[in-house]
């Protein structure tokens, strides 16, 4: 008899099924993106597999993981996203601060 999941397994399944992988795919076919270690496009499945370990390695706890393009996170609230991620530039103000 299978291991019932729980609450946060439910919350990757959730995610997963409801991230809109063929357009990101889409995406990364047209801008020929590739991953460094299968150095191609990743297949629908392999993006599918990649996004499940970054959500799943998280293990209910607040933190960020990313990797090609894919970032997963939860939040203090218990929040679980998935995103893909194109372009991005911030500020850290602390870096700013702690600078000679």
């Amino acid at each position: 008899m299978p291991a019932q999941k729980t609450a946060f397994e439910k919350q990757v399944e959730e995610v997963i099924e409801s991230f809109d992988f063929p357009r990101v795919h889409r995406v990364m076919e047209t801008l020929a993106w590739t991953w460094a270690n299968i150095d191609r496009v990743p297949t629908h499945a392999e993006l599918v597999a990649e996004a499940r370990r970054l959500l799943s390695e998280l293990e209910g706890k607040p933190g960020v993981h990313g990797s090609g393009g894919l970032r997963a996170s939860y939040k203090e609230d218990g929040t679980l996203s998935l995103k893909f991620i194109l372009c991005e530039s911030w500020s850290d103000p602390a870096e700013e601060a702690a600078a000679p």
